[in-house]
Order: structure tokens, then sequence, then C-alpha cells
């Protein structure tokens, strides 16, 4: 991992656990970040049902903190400060997990990030579509499609 990435790395980390309570509770960390997007993995233990296996609303959430991580990157490297939020989403659970496992985001293709940042930056108001995922086992278990909304004033530095 490039020494940018391990840096982002960790500020991702801190702010996924203690700016937002619910991933420190989740017991997440960020295990991945590099070009081809954030992995974040997850115990059973802090994220288990009454069934033995992982909560739905969990693993919704680290899909959701996943999806939330690469345009919270990307306004940071550009130095915009807005709030980001979940404009709306649709979750496919595909099978239950019955053991740790990751959350996985792909970055979106380079022209997206471009105007995302483009258009918060000139607006104050961007959009990115995501797709993150849950892997348990090395298979896929549920799946998230959400629109993150950039709200702010652009030029603002982080």
């Amino acid at each position: 991992m490039n020494q940018s990435f391990d840096d982002e790395r960790r500020w991702l980390q801190g702010t996924l656990t203690r700016d937002i309570p619910l991933g420190g509770a989740m017991e997440l960390t960020v295990a991945r970040l590099d070009a081809h997007g954030v992995t974040l993995e997850l115990p059973l233990g802090a994220n288990v049902n009454d069934k033995g296996t992982a909560f739905g609303g969990a693993l919704a959430s680290a899909m959701i903190l996943a999806g939330w991580s690469l345009p919270r990157l990307l306004m940071r490297r550009a130095g915009l400060k807005a709030e980001l939020v979940i404009g709306r989403c649709e979750i496919r659970f595909t099978r239950p997990v019955a053991s740790g496992f990751q959350a996985f985001c792909a970055w979106p293709d380079q022209a997206d990030c471009e105007r995302f940042v483009r258009r918060l930056g000139e607006s104050g108001r961007a959009s990115l579509v995501l797709e993150p995922e849950i892997r348990a086992d090395e298979e896929v278990a549920a799946s998230l499609s959400a629109k993150y909304a950039a709200l702010g004033t652009s030029g603002s530095p982080q």
C-alpha cells in the first residue's frame, strides 16, 4: 500500500469509529484502501442477531459506511467541505452471514469521481451512485445500490 493510501486509511478508520460511533460499536476496521476501493472488516460477535448470524441492520450499515467512505475521501482530497448523506438505497440480502464479514465498495470510474468533485466545487451539490457489497466466506451475501449526496459550501478546507 502506498503512503498516501496508508495515511488515508488511518484517517478513515478514525472517522468511521470516532466520528460515527456506530462504526466503533460494530468494531469495524478499515482493512484495505487502495486504487480498487475500500474494504471494511467486521466481526460477527458485535453484529450478531438472535439467530447467531449477522443482523441485517449491521450488514446494511456496513455497506452504507463502505460506500460513504469513497465520496468522503474525494471531498477530503479536494479540500471541499460538505455534508455527505445517503439519499436513497436498495438492499438485497442473498444469504445469511454466520462469520466475520467484509463490506467492500469499489471506486466509481474516474470520470464520475471528477464530475462529483467539479459539481461540488462549482455548485455546492453533487452525488454519486455506488454499489457496496457484503462478502463472507468469499461469497457475496448482500448488496446495496445507493445514491450519496454532498450538500455544502465549495472551497472550504476540511
